[in-house]
């Protein structure tokens, strides 16, 4: 610890720098800690992606896609034709800047229209055909242990824990004997069911559709994709053995197969199954369903509340870049933190880059919202008393 004034033993001729240095050195501080406190009330968050360089880590969007989910990420758009792409945050903003650059062998057509709808990741998925049956698969019990019977197919289950992630206990069909003779159980044991969510010492997991356990990467992350704490399963080390680690799932991640939606609009209960968003009809897999998982509560009026904007040519010399701002407080009530751009033109593009720069207004309706988000995590992690 230095105990006397440092500038006192340097020669005369540096000692005004020395102090000019620590006016600096204490404005710089001063300026830090203001950005980082603005940062922290009036939060923002850039999104990108390179189309010239589409599998770098860099890219922060997910890969946009046509109408027909085919890969755009190579940024050839036909005129007519429709690009998606989706950012995940939790945070609540104020509007959005979309900044895109095209290629030199790009069309420099006079407007190109973007849009942004928010919800949960798989809850824009297409509409799939209605399951109006009774489940294909159903959990038995045989001299008190469990089996999945499928297609003629008697599997064991590896625990009790992964058989009522299938099917509630209500709905656990007794079974004889006489059962394993007619159909001799297969060797190779079953996991939990797709979209059933486990835990271990080390953290959360969903089981996805390639039957693989994906870490979710942290507290934030598991709430903001709706995820309900009440259905996640403590499983043994064996138990989740069974599943193959997977990629670690993060704000971006689409909700994986076996996961229930609830529209509030139209009261209709959907599962996700293979890259759709599946109606539910048949009474008796609606309530097997709502059994073991709890529904993740969206609503279809995201679909008809879009917030739209013309990109404008910017006014620079030989320039082939267009922005927009875009309000999206109309927004913020919408369940779902997951963010649907689309793209139109009416003429064909090769584009370059996109970003998104999400953006909070610094007043004092977003001031109070970020006091009341404070206060409700403080009660969250210290409980009310």
């Amino acid at each position: 610890m230095i105990l006397f004034d440092a500038a006192t033993v340097l020669p005369e001729k540096i000692r005004i720098r020395f102090r000019w240095f620590q006016v600096v050195l204490v404005l710089v501080f001063l300026f830090a800690a203001f950005m980082s406190g603005y940062a922290l009330l009036f939060p923002f968050q850039n999104f990108s992606f390179n189309f010239s360089n589409p599998d770098t880590a860099k890219n922060t969007l997910e890969d946009p896609v046509g109408p027909d989910l085919t890969s755009l990420k190579k940024g050839r758009v036909k005129a007519g034709e429709t690009l998606r792409t989706y950012a995940g945050t939790t945070a609540s903003f104020s509007s959005v800047r979309v900044d895109l650059a095209l290629e030199k062998d790009s069309p420099l057509p006079d407007m190109i229209t973007v849009s942004l709808r928010r919800s949960f990741r798989s809850f824009f998925l297409p509409a799939g055909k209605p399951l109006d049956s009774a489940p294909d698969q159903r959990v038995l019990a045989v001299d008190g242990s469990p089996y999945l019977f499928s297609q003629q197919s008697l599997s064991p289950f590896i625990s009790d824990t992964a058989a009522l992630s299938w099917a509630p206990k209500e709905k656990v069909l007794p079974g004889k004997n006489d059962i394993l003779t007619i159909f001799p159980p297969q060797d190779t044991l079953v996991g939990f069911r797709h979209g059933t969510l486990v835990s271990d010492a080390q953290g959360v997991y969903a089981i996805g559709g390639d039957d693989k356990a994906h870490p979710i990467g942290n507290t934030t992350v598991f709430e903001s994709l709706g995820f309900h704490w009440n259905d996640v399963r403590p499983v043994s080390e064996e138990e989740l053995g069974l599943h193959k680690r997977g990629k670690i799932i993060l704000f971006d991640a689409a909700q994986p197969d076996g996961t229930v939606f609830l529209d509030r609009a139209t009261k209709q209960y959907y599962v996700i199954d293979s890259g759709t968003k599946a109606p539910i009809v048949n009474k008796d897999r609606l309530d097997t369903l709502l059994g073991v998982t709890t529904p993740i509560e969206a609503t279809s009026d995201t679909f008809r509340r879009p917030v739209k904007c013309v990109l404008n040519k910017n006014i620079l010399p030989f320039g082939r870049t267009y922005s927009c701002d875009i309000p999206i407080e109309s927004l913020r009530n919408l369940p779902g933190g997951s963010f649907e751009l689309s793209l139109d033109s009416v003429r064909d593009l090769h584009l370059a880059d996109l970003s998104l720069s999400f953006h909070t207004s610094p007043d004092w309706q977003n001031f109070s919202l970020f006091l009341t988000q404070l206060k409700e995590r403080f009660l969250a992690v210290y409980g009310k008393k």
